[in-house]
């Protein structure tokens, strides 16, 4: 089967999605704006992948966030249901993290994680993948290498990996090693869909960091090589969603991305 193709439904490009060609799917990662006039083309258009944020899954999600994600899938009639590993706020709630932060790789916050996702797929409607979360730096506190962590969690539940190779990249860099390699260690055979995007130069990291541009060649030979490896690998996803993020830039990043393929 062939995989979609696609990519995330940035608003201010309503017009030009609208009209497009060679698109077989949307991700959402904020709901349609009430105001939103190509809202209704695009739904009838497109697949859409719900990728909003539903909840922090190392505590339990409460009763508004799991309606919230019901009625978001009925209206995206979603294939798939798409979050992070991710933590953005302290169990007591006094601090928030600007961006997504990878849990503590141990025991504990695994038990945590396959509770709570196993107690949401279990309200949904459709199956629930999880994405693989950046790592600028090792956390101490962590026990076990992510990748490990990672297989221990889907080896519990029923839930698919929406495999960021960005991410993968990334880490792969900052800890001096091929990012074949660190691949090779994730649990490849559990991935449904994947995220490629740009890479540039952050100022304040002092390093490369994802940015809302065009996937360089290395960065799509990386998506080729990875794609042979995911034997249950169903979309592929050009990862941009920002309101710098221009037309010209998405299409021809979507078709860069079927062409490596």
């Amino acid at each position: 089967m062939a995989l979609m193709v696609g990519a995330f439904y940035n608003p201010q490009l309503g017009a030009e999605l609208a009209a497009a060609k060679g698109i077989d799917h949307l991700a959402m990662a904020d709901p349609p704006a009430a105001h939103d006039a190509h809202w209704p083309t695009i739904r009838e258009r497109y697949t859409l992948l719900l990728h909003d944020y539903l909840g922090q899954l190392s505590e339990p999600l409460d009763e508004r966030s799991i309606e919230r994600a019901r009625s978001l899938a009925t209206l995206y009639r979603t294939p798939w249901i798409a979050e992070h590993f991710q933590c953005l706020h302290t169990e007591d709630g006094r601090y928030n993290i600007n961006y997504v932060f990878p849990p503590l790789y141990t025991d504990e916050f695994l038990e945590r994680f396959v509770a709570n996702a196993r107690a949401l797929q279990a309200r949904l409607e459709q199956p629930l993948v999880m994405e693989n979360i950046p790592g600028f730096f090792d956390v101490k506190a962590s026990q076990l290498p992510e990748p490990v962590w990672l297989a221990r969690f889907f080896d519990a539940t029923e839930v698919g990996f929406l495999l960021d190779l960005p991410h993968v990249w990334l880490e792969a860099h900052y800890r001096g090693m091929k990012p074949e390699a660190w691949l090779a260690q994730f649990p490849l055979e559990h991935v449904v869909e994947l995220h490629v995007a740009g890479v540039e130069e952050d100022e304040d990291l002092r390093g490369p960091w994802i940015a809302p541009t065009a996937p360089s060649e290395a960065m799509l030979a990386f998506l080729a090589h990875a794609v042979t490896r995911c034997p249950r690998a169903k979309a592929v996803t050009f990862d941009a969603f920002s309101p710098s993020l221009t037309a010209d830039v998405l299409f021809r990043s979507v078709e860069r991305i079927r062409g490596a393929l």
